[in-house]
């Protein structure tokens, strides 16, 4: 039965799917481990730099003008109708249109018509920082997904978002290209926390589902790191992910061109001593968790 051919058969599919999303914080790597994981011949072959967004505004698919990141990483405008047409189609099954259709299947239908018709023959992969806050809907809908959440030293992800802004300020870009990174020290703490609590719920949520992945750790041993990430998501180690990807043009950073894990030298922070003693004190548990790779597991608690 195709996948389009009913809701059910639809919801079959994603319940079978073995999916590898990447979200966590913001300006943690995820875009590197992205772009990584691309290469690798048994995930999706994303073509850039991609947030679709698509567990937080799954109606978005719907739109006139959906994003463009989701329209890109379906290829074009060309594949987008043909999804729509196939949503209209499933909404004609129960009588109605596509803007009847649940908003879980709406996302099941977007990975299942990327598998059909973009990326034939490979795991989906997608990358949204913003979903970590999502975990509850991705394993909702893909039972057997495996997450590769990004985390980074508070002070360093603070000196990350100054650094970026000024880049991106000193380009003359408006400020809807720079504004979600104009964030005060207390906005970035409060992230910070929901980032931290959204992980720690999905240690019950989905026990060993979701690898933490330490921007450190990656750095320090990439190989090491990126055998370990691909045999938590069940494929053999390949070469391809360690490749340098000066052909992507990155419009970012232009360090995503490098190989996984190529971070630089160490840069002196931008962050003042007023600033660094307030995350240094308001952090310092996150700190903790944070610098520990692996599955995220139930904290088993003391032992008799």
């Amino acid at each position: 039965m195709n996948w389009f051919d009913s809701v059910g058969a639809l919801r079959a599919w994603a319940t079978a799917a073995q999916p590898v999303f990447i979200c966590g914080q913001e300006r943690s790597g995820t875009s590197a481990l992205q772009l990584a994981m691309s290469q690798h011949p048994a995930l999706f072959a994303v073509p850039h730099v991609y947030e679709t967004f698509i567990f937080s505004e799954p109606r978005n698919l719907l739109a006139g003008q959906p994003r463009h990141m989701l329209q890109d990483y379906l290829r074009g405008p060309g594949n987008l109708q043909l999804l729509h047409q196939r949503l209209a189609d499933l909404g004609a099954q129960a009588g109605s249109d596509a803007n009847a259709l649940d908003e879980d299947d709406l996302i099941r239908a977007f990975f299942a018509f990327a598998a059909d018709r973009v990326y034939p023959g490979q795991r989906p992969l997608e990358k949204t920082p913003a979903h970590v806050r999502c975990l509850p809907r991705i394993f909702r809908i893909f039972p057997q997904a495996r997450v590769l959440a990004c985390v980074r030293e508070p002070t360093e992800v603070v000196d990350s978002y100054r650094r970026r802004l000024q880049r991106e300020q000193a380009l003359g870009k408006p400020r809807e290209a720079w504004g979600w990174l104009d964030q005060t020290d207390d906005q970035l703490i409060y992230y910070l926390r929901q980032v931290d609590r959204a992980l720690t719920e999905a240690t019950t949520l989905a026990p060993g589902q979701v690898f933490q992945v330490p921007y450190g750790w990656l750095n320090a041993d990439p190989v090491a790191a990126m055998t370990a990430i691909c045999e938590f998501i069940g494929e053999p180690f390949d070469p391809a992910v360690m490749s340098a990807k000066a052909a992507w043009r990155d419009r970012v950073d232009e360090r995503l061109g490098r190989p996984i894990g190529t971070a630089g030298p160490p840069r002196p922070s931008t962050l003042s001593e007023e600033s660094l003693a307030l995350l240094r004190k308001e952090t310092w548990g996150l700190t903790r968790r944070w610098r520990v790779p692996g599955p995220l597991r139930p904290d088993p608690g003391p032992h008799d």
